[in-house]
């Protein structure tokens, strides 16, 4: 086994066992285009997220974010997610990280 089907292993599992607390939700992602599919998903959402640089200014401004496993769809700057329970519309702005297995992007409301 390779270390990317390693962690798409891992992630899977921590994934759907975050859905089962109501950690993770279940969503949709669609590139953006002329045609685009919608593809079923697991997502953790995350709101008001803060993060603080090393230089000591303890200024944030606070955005959110989304965290889309590789193995379930191939984000890209533009997609949208859609929250399965309430329906909500996520654009994916910039990508904030990312590995073999999975990729945190910044939102805003599509």
């Amino acid at each position: 086994m390779n270390q990317r089907a390693f962690l798409q292993g891992i992630d899977a599992m921590m994934f759907a066992a975050f859905r089962g607390a109501g950690i993770a939700n279940g969503a949709t992602y669609q590139h953006s285009g002329t045609a685009p599919v919608a593809v079923p998903c697991t997502v953790l959402h995350d709101e008001g997220v803060q993060d603080f640089d090393d230089d000591g200014v303890a200024v944030s401004t606070p955005y959110n974010r989304v965290t889309l496993q590789l193995a379930e769809v191939s984000p890209r700057s533009g997609g949208v997610v859609q929250i399965a329970a309430t329906g909500r519309r996520l654009k994916l702005e910039q990508k904030i990280r990312g590995d073999e297995s999975s990729q945190v992007w910044e939102v805003s409301n599509a």
